[in-house]
């Protein structure tokens, strides 16, 4: 029945162009249907109980004639009445109604292209919220409900959470069925471009929905809004505000970016948030989320720290600190042996490794000095330090490179360690140009 009313909302919307829209009213009050019209459905549907087969069929044919005019009479008999012929005949009715009652709420809407009245829409009440009513925001919106599929998701939205969870799990797999060539019926589809109303409308859903109440089972497991947030729709929006819908869009992504909370959203989260997404304020707790989230990937915690120091390398730093104990795995690195016929050596890089050496990085200080190890042939760039290529020999080397710089804050602080050329406390305690102290003045010989 739900594919139904798609079905027809879909053939509706195709056929709304700009002579419809100028023909509704913008004002929803009008929609409100006349009590002659309720009265008149409420007896048409006492008649679809009717003893008469005849009188049954044409009240049947009159109230789908009616259409959206009949429809409170038509839900209320379909879930109350006692009689099974009533509750059936009515149920048959409601789709139709329920798509023409659609169909005039979106041209009501679409004709207030000032946005001066309240809309009762899915997921609009939510959206005004969330994304603004300003032009912006409303012209998204309307690119948004031009696709049944998207009318269908934020109808499940406004139902239940369960609703939207499930609804929200069948768009993440059409959609990703899009990117994909298929084979329909012995003819060859191409992958198709998701467009940008379609992606923000399933990222607005995940921003609604709790992670946790979106199902994941089969083949489709991976996939989230971030599969769809990397597409070429969403990258070109994101990177140019010329493009249109541009700003509404990045409306929808803020608050998205704040909710993310499943680890599968985190472990893919890592590179955009650190590239295309550095301009949101909401990218920074992100990376920091990524990092300390327990169950996400090594290889992402070490990305996302490397993305975090290259933003904020010295307010950072207590974060920083506060890994020096993690011992969450980041990656293996392979060292070659320049011994003959000895296999290469595998060694374990730590988050807290990882956290040592940027914090040597930002303080002047050498990797080596600390016991690090690198493969043949690599040489640490001490001014952008990542993960991956370097590693400490073995656990008590690690330890005494942990206790060597806690000896190092108590000398220092986290100040940069002083040049060589100038040794530690030298020019300490030398005047500024602005202090310089006065010399007294010279007496004379006493008389």
């Amino acid at each position: 029945m739900i594919r139904r009313v798609i079905l027809v909302v879909f053939l509706v919307l195709a056929g709304v162009g700009t002579s419809a829209v100028l023909a509704a009213s913008p004002d929803p009050k009008e929609l409100q249907i006349p009590d002659q019209e309720l009265s008149k459905a409420r007896e048409l549907v006492r008649k679809l109980g009717s003893d008469g087969y005849r009188d049954r069929e044409e009240a049947q044919a009159e109230l789908a004639k009616m259409g959206r005019l009949a429809r409170p009479a038509l839900l209320d008999a379909a879930t109350t009445d006692l009689d099974p012929e009533v509750r059936y005949r009515a149920a048959r009715l409601l789709p139709k109604a329920g798509a023409d009652d659609l169909k005039a709420r979106l041209d009501t809407f679409l004709a207030d292209t000032e946005g001066k009245y309240d809309h009762d829409l899915p997921g609009l009440k939510q959206y005004r919220k969330i994304v603004g009513i300003d032009k912006d925001a409303r012209d998204l919106f309307v690119e948004i409900i031009k696709s049944p599929y998207n009318v269908e998701m934020l109808q499940a939205l406004d139902r239940s959470t369960a609703e939207g969870g499930r609804a929200i799990a069948d768009r993440r797999n059409t959609l990703y069925s899009y990117l994909q060539q298929r084979n329909i019926g012995g003819k060859i589809i191409p992958p198709q471009p998701i467009t940008l109303p379609d992606i923000a409308c399933l990222i607005y859903a995940e921003t609604l929905i709790p992670s946790k109440e979106v199902p994941r089972t089969g083949m489709f497991s991976h996939v989230t809004g971030v599969t769809f947030l990397q597409q070429q729709a969403s990258v070109q929006a994101l990177s140019n505000a010329s493009t249109p819908h541009a700003g509404g869009y990045k409306r929808i992504i803020a608050p998205w970016l704040e909710s993310r909370e499943d680890v599968q959203d985190l472990n893919q989260l890592a590179y955009p948030a650190g590239q295309t997404l550095r301009e949101f304020k909401e990218s920074i707790p992100l990376l920091r989320k990524i990092v300390t989230t327990e169950a996400v990937y090594g290889y992402a915690k070490g990305q996302a720290l490397m993305y975090l120091m290259q933003q904020r390398p010295k307010e950072e730093f207590p974060f920083l600190k506060s890994l020096l104990k993690n011992e969450t795995l980041v990656t293996s690195v392979w060292f070659g042996n320049n011994q003959p016929n000895q296999q290469p050596q595998q060694h374990q890089c730590l988050l807290r490794d990882v956290a040592l050496a940027m914090l040597l990085s930002q303080t002047n200080q050498k990797m080596q000095d600390y016991g690090y190890i690198f493969p043949p042939g690599v040489v640490p760039n001490q001014q952008q330090i990542a993960y991956g290529n370097y590693a400490f020999p073995d656990e008590k080397t690690r330890d005494k490179a942990m206790v060597k710089f806690g000896f190092y804050q108590i000398k220092y602080g986290m100040n940069p360690l002083p040049k060589k050329d100038e040794p530690p406390g030298k020019g300490k305690d030398k005047p500024q140009p602005d202090q310089r102290p006065v010399p007294p003045k010279r007496r004379g010989p006493d008389r």
